[in-house]
């Protein structure tokens, strides 16, 4: 986030070559201008709400700078966030800002400011496991059929096959 603008860097994946390759990338990059926390929140929302309901949701925001300039009110982007079961956590590189705190507790996320390096790298192994689930998430069961095998005295086993 740079210049009142959101920008992604990588699409959601499991290739964590392809998410590390894209942030070294960044090192050519010039930061200019002051970054948008609610532009960058709703874009996340925007991938996370096409992940089904049983999918974690979480958004990790990395922030360093102690302003945000946001084109409208942060509170009804963090209601959305509420509403559509999305955690958020805040790991802060400068000093603990009110807003980063309010998103972090309104969404059940962990907001902390980084003491040192050692801390910072504690902070994002903190964050790797996801959270528990939720009680409250639904389930779909599937109905499977399995082979049925009877056998009679004197005969041959019968053919096996699977019932629905």
């Amino acid at each position: 986030m740079h210049n009142k603008r959101a920008e992604k860097i990588s699409d959601l994946a499991g290739n964590a070559r392809k998410h590390i390759k894209a942030v070294q990338n960044l090192k050519q990059t010039s930061l200019v201008g002051e970054p948008s926390l609610q532009n960058s929140i709703e874009m996340a929302l925007r991938a996370l709400k096409l992940l089904p309901s049983h999918a974690s949701r979480e958004i990790l925001v990395i922030m360093g700078s102690l302003t945000t300039c946001d084109p409208g009110d942060i509170t009804t982007t963090i209601q959305m966030l509420k509403t559509e079961g999305v955690r958020c956590s805040v790991i802060g590189l400068a000093a603990e800002v009110y807003v980063c705190r309010q998103l972090a507790n309104q969404t059940g996320g962990l907001y902390n400011v980084i003491l040192d390096d050692c801390h910072f790298k504690d902070l994002l192994y903190q964050q790797v496991d996801p959270p528990p689930a939720a009680q409250t998430l639904e389930s779909n069961l599937i109905k499977m059929g399995f082979p049925h095998q009877m056998s009679v005295e004197g005969t041959e086993e019968p053919l096996t096959m699977c019932m629905w």
